[in-house]
């Protein structure tokens, strides 16, 4: 059953979605990005590292996160220094800085979350409702994506 929504909560949607459209919608910051990168790897100190090595790191997080906005780095590095990162499924080891492909997937994750959050929320405020689609009328998956996931194992 659907209904009408009141102004009350037309009021929350819309303060909710003026909210999270900037994080939602943010572009890359790569300067930000790699300064919340460092602060993560100071708290996890490598060891004495040439000068190549450090340039060769920083430039794979560059690469990582260059499309990336800032604030889902800085969520993913937060995420990292709580062990929150079942996410990742790899079982990281959480005594080292995360490598560029986790600290990218776990801020990709941070960003996918708030525009999930936003396309419900305006899909809400134009009044469609979100379609749950039963198991048994979903398509199955192509089997192509079965076989790219078997040669990740």
């Amino acid at each position: 059953m659907s209904r009408a929504l009141t102004p009350d909560e037309r009021s929350i949607l819309s303060q909710l979605v003026d909210d999270l459209a900037p994080l939602a919608e943010a572009k890359p910051d790569a300067f930000r990005s790699l300064k919340q990168v460092a602060k993560l790897l100071a708290v996890f100190p490598a060891g004495n590292l040439s000068e190549a090595v450090i340039d060769a790191r920083s430039e794979a997080y560059e690469i990582a996160l260059e499309d990336v906005p800032a604030w889902a780095v800085e969520a993913a590095a937060k995420r990292w220094i709580k062990g929150d990162v079942a996410s990742l499924g790899d079982r990281p080891n959480l005594s080292f800085p995360p490598s560029p492909p986790q600290l990218r997937a776990l801020a990709l994750d941070e960003w996918a979350k708030a525009r999930a959050a936003l396309w419900r929320y305006r899909r809400l405020l134009e009044g469609k409702t979100e379609r749950l689609v039963p198991l048994e009328d979903r398509r199955p998956l192509p089997k192509e994506m079965f076989q790219c996931l078997k040669g990740m194992a």
